[in-house]
């Protein structure tokens, strides 16, 4: 995972993590191959489905995912931040390998990536990984981490359910 951070720290230009940094993230390991999570995870309208954290989302223009291309999406992160509605571009999007975007919203700078890594005795190890960075976030870093972290699990552990 060190490399995931260390990719979005890059992305969002910080040198490294710092009081103002929130990590979060979840992983987990299945038998399914990658491209089976992929067809689940690929779906984006059905997230809700599968994902505690989202209440909707909808590829921007239809059509296939590419990087570049853009989705909008509905999220309840919870207490003090709520409802957000945003809309990202993939920076990155190599289908069953890995789908990266990033951004800048009121002075907090994110990048969330999600990577699906065949496992060496076969299966699939998983990554939902999520940077934030910006001195609103370091002062609620105590408040929010352990929530976002259970969430973003619940979004691995829910899509690996989808998917078998």
């Amino acid at each position: 995972m060190d490399d995931i951070v260390a990719y979005c720290l890059r992305k969002i230009g910080r040198p490294r993590v710092d009081w103002k940094t929130l990590v979060v993230s979840g992983h987990g390991e299945t038998r399914l191959a990658p491209d089976r999570l992929w067809a689940v995870w690929q779906d984006l309208p059905r997230w809700p489905s599968w994902s505690p954290i989202h209440r909707s989302v909808a590829p921007v223009g239809g059509g296939e995912l590419t990087a570049g291309g853009s989705f909008d999406q509905e999220l309840d992160l919870g207490f003090p931040v709520g409802v957000q509605r945003e809309r990202a571009t993939f920076d990155e999007l190599e289908p069953a390998v890995r789908a990266s975007w990033s951004g800048d919203k009121n002075g907090v700078r994110s990048c969330h990536v999600w990577r699906f890594e065949a496992a060496p005795g076969g299966g699939t190890r998983v990554y939902n990984v999520e940077l934030f960075n910006g001195t609103s976030i370091g002062l609620a870093r105590p408040v929010l981490g352990p929530r976002w972290n259970r969430m973003f699990q619940g979004a691995v552990d829910g899509l690996i359910a989808a998917a078998g």
